[in-house]
């Protein structure tokens, strides 16, 4: 059984902005501790930890170890962020609101980064009383773990990274996601996944992204008007990631708008904006994840340019890269999937974060798992 308990933290450890933060943890004490502790980092940023605590111990079943879930600070019950603006919004351009988001957290919005979340849990590992602590973290978790091992090296007995991401991520133009499209499609597809769309499904997006381009498609459903252009695409795949039948459902549906069928694929793009858009904000905080991804990010622009210098300077990236890079898609939609269409408008950090100290060389018994 989970036994919840929190921890107070600073907001700013360096006590310029006054405030705090009570993270929230669930404990599943193991029959016999006679190994460190094992706690999970969830992705995001954004997602809350302590709700998976069942599921946690179903899947991590550790002999001798207590299992932790946290919630990460502005997830959750450790302190929610929330921007109305922005809920309900994540597949849409943002810009707008998140910028309108930042200006009503004010100074605190510089303190929701990976770097804080790393010493909530050298906090997390005082309060537990133990002297080092197992890390399984999953996708942006990772980025917690790494941050953490940076600081804390002594600390840390040994690290699964679920999925990791870089310490660069994401890319201002989502390059990384859209060179693992073509595989990811195609292992979708493998042994007859797709049926026949499965015989070229990148080459099919990339004929149907350069068709949609010069004229996307309308239709209304049920009174309610749907327009897929060709930045959908891109927008589809990532939000199928998770769900393998909804991935090889896409290029089923962009074969048949190739053969002028359009309902198969306005369908599924509204499937897609019903299971990705919403949710209880207390499992997922979208101005947790807009505040930790503008305010961390490497970005394409002069952090101190205006949005309009910002997104010329973004279009200049966009401009050099090679077509190769971004196929089956396009400049444009390496664009709408990037930080552009989030950070535009988020004020340059307010906070001067110290470099990063190097990775260490001995952290015992690290390993990945999967990718991207």
């Amino acid at each position: 059984m989970a036994r919840c308990f929190t921890v107070t933290v600073p907001l700013d450890r360096s006590a310029v902005v006054p405030g705090s933060v009570r993270i929230r943890a669930a404990r599943i004490r193991a029959r016999r501790a006679t190994r460190a502790p094992l706690i999970g980092l969830t992705g995001g940023p954004g997602q809350a930890g302590v709700v998976f605590a069942v599921t946690y111990d179903i899947l991590l079943p550790a002999s001798g170890r207590d299992r932790v879930v946290f919630d990460q600070r502005g997830t959750g019950a450790s302190g929610l962020l929330r921007c109305r603006g922005l809920e309900r919004r994540l597949l849409r351009s943002v810009a707008q609101p998140a910028g309108a988001c930042a200006r009503s957290l004010g100074a605190r919005r510089s303190f929701y980064t990976s770097t804080d979340s790393a010493e909530d849990l050298e906090a997390l590992r005082v309060h537990l009383g133990a002297p080092r602590i197992a890390l399984y973290a999953v996708s942006y978790g990772t980025r917690v773990a790494v941050e953490y091992a940076r600081r804390h090296p002594q600390r840390v007995e040994r690290m699964i990274l679920d999925s990791p991401v870089g310490p660069a991520a994401p890319d201002p133009l989502a390059r990384e996601t859209i060179a693992a499209v073509p595989r990811v499609l195609r292992s979708a597809c493998r042994r007859g996944g797709c049926g026949a769309a499965g015989r070229r499904p990148v080459a099919d997006i990339a004929a149907l992204r350069a068709r949609l381009r010069r004229a996307p498609i309308r239709r209304v459903v049920r009174g309610v008007p749907v327009r897929v252009d060709a930045d959908d695409l891109l927008t589809m795949v990532v939000s199928a990631d998770l769900d393998r039948d909804l991935m090889q459902a896409i290029p089923v549906a962009v074969r048949a708008a190739l053969g002028g069928r359009s309902g198969p694929l306005v369908r599924l793009k509204r499937t897609l904006l019903n299971a990705n858009d919403g949710g209880p904000v207390s499992e997922f905080s979208p101005a947790l994840f807009t505040t930790t991804t503008c305010e961390e990010s490497p970005p394409a622009w002069d952090l101190a340019a205006g949005p309009a210098a910002r997104r010329a300077q973004a279009r200049a990236l966009a401009d050099a890269t090679p077509l190769a890079a971004l196929y089956p898609f396009d400049r444009t939609a390496a664009l709408a999937a990037g930080l552009l269409a989030l950070c535009a408008d988020w004020p340059a950090p307010a906070r001067a974060v110290a470099p990063a100290p190097p990775l260490p060389v001995a952290v015992p018994n690290a390993r990945p798992v999967g990718g991207a």
